[in-house]
């Protein structure tokens, strides 16, 4: 029973950086825009990081959909390796299951980009975005499925991974939203026009709208 413990000590330490994958992609969020619009500019970011729709963010960022896409899920990827490190137990099919589940989970984030203000060349933007509970409870709501696999004597260290995907499935089938908020996002610009969004606003967004993520 304490190696159990352990074991999911460990699988919940891995859960949450998947959560925060996307947010590692915040340094890719820069690009040189001649005609810049600090509205559009933050959609095409959410759009690309949390839907999986590059076409808009590369238009504003001057690259190829390929590239934008190629960028941003190898940011995934690489993340997704850290995540495991150390793991020898879980199959490569759980592994991408895993990746596969979180994907489409943030297609569950619900924002809208409400308006801006401009000061000195930089932007405050305003995103109204809706709370989903996938990952509200998620130590508490783990640890009860563990804990039951355990007590069935069903419970095999090689298939954390393969409770994580199946809790993570029934979350996102179950999920729910609050009541809308709005955070401001900074866009800031350098002599050069290259615009960005700071990590720590991306964050902000990434924990308001699945809280228990970050």
């Amino acid at each position: 029973m304490r190696k159990m413990k352990r074991n999911l000590e460990n699988i919940k330490r891995r859960a949450l950086p998947a959560a925060l994958i996307f947010v590692l992609a915040a340094y890719l969020l820069t690009g040189c825009i001649q005609s810049f619009d600090a509205e559009a500019y933050v959609k095409s970011c959410l759009d690309a990081l949390y839907m999986g729709d590059y076409e808009e963010y590369a238009d504003q960022v001057g690259i190829s959909v390929e590239e934008a896409r190629s960028d941003i899920e190898g940011q995934l990827d690489d993340s997704l390796e850290s995540a495991f490190v150390g793991d020898t137990v879980t199959s490569d099919e759980d592994k991408q299951a895993y990746k596969d589940v979180v994907v489409e989970i943030y297609k569950l984030a619900k924002y809208e980009v409400v308006g801006s203000e401009e000061k000195d060349g930089d932007y405050v933007v305003t995103v109204s975005v809706q709370p989903s509970n996938v990952f509200e409870d998620l130590d508490e709501g783990f640890t009860a499925m563990i804990t039951e696999a355990v007590a069935d004597g069903d419970f095999d260290e090689s298939q954390t991974i393969a409770y994580l995907n199946q809790y993570l499935e029934q979350r996102k089938a179950e999920n729910e939203y609050g009541e809308a908020e709005e955070i401001q996002v900074n866009v800031t610009g350098d002599e050069n026009n290259v615009y960005t969004i700071p990590e720590e606003d991306l964050t902000n967004i990434e924990g308001a709208l699945f809280p228990g993520a970050v």
